[in-house]
């Protein structure tokens, strides 16, 4: 049918053509008697009959292009209905492919598998809140964080007991220091050579003034 149809199609559109040709040539056959009828008694009635042919033709042409478009409308409605005839078919297909599928799968089946998988995943999570849970429970475990806090102040006494050790030793250190220094300093005063020594800046200042 669409080769009919396009066969068609051509058919109007080379004859469309042969009409517009002859339109215009009656057109100038018109003009050109008209031209001569001063001269030419017959001019007149050639022109007329120019005139009627053009007229045929221009009718001719008219329904030609009417034939144009039905042909043009029924091989559009030709072309969808040949996408709508595939969208259909497509569309069986996949109805048919998916009550295949789903008469592979058993809905009691499939709610089995997920109670199934869900009693695996509790049983999953309670293997692991075993291995991360602590082994030394009730009494025992309460007995040995009771030792771990005498340990743990025992260890904090013996540590403020060295500290303050440390510091007593650091302030017998200083109180030497100053001892020594002190007795140092008393010792230069009471040398011989201070006096000797303070002299002589004496005179050393008084030469000066004179």
């Amino acid at each position: 049918m669409a080769s009919n149809l396009d066969a068609a199609a051509k058919e109007i559109k080379t004859q469309l053509a042969t009409l517009e040709t002859n339109i215009l040539k009656a057109d100038q056959e018109i003009r050109v008697h008209v031209a001569k009828a001063n001269i030419d008694t017959m001019a007149h009635q050639r022109a007329l009959n120019a005139m009627k042919k053009k007229k045929l033709f221009e009718e001719q042409r008219k329904q030609l292009i009417g034939a144009q478009f039905n042909i043009d409308s029924l091989v559009f409605q030709t072309d969808q209905a040949k996408v709508t005839l595939s969208a259909v078919k497509a569309l069986q297909a996949g109805t048919q492919q998916l009550k295949a599928d789903q008469l592979r799968m058993d809905p009691c089946k499939v709610e089995e598998l997920c109670d199934e998988a869900a009693m695996l995943g509790d049983e999953m999570r309670a293997i692991g809140d075993s291995l991360s849970a602590n082994y030394a429970i009730g009494k025992w475990n309460d007995e040995a964080a009771e030792a771990l806090d005498r340990e743990y102040l025992r260890f904090d006494q013996h540590y403020a007991s060295l500290k303050a050790a440390a510091a007593g030793d650091c302030i017998s250190t200083s109180h030497s220091r100053l001892s020594a220094g002190a007795l140092a300093a008393g010792r230069a005063l009471g040398s011989p050579e201070m006096p000797a020594a303070a002299g002589l800046s004496r005179n050393r200042v008084l030469a000066g003034v004179h």
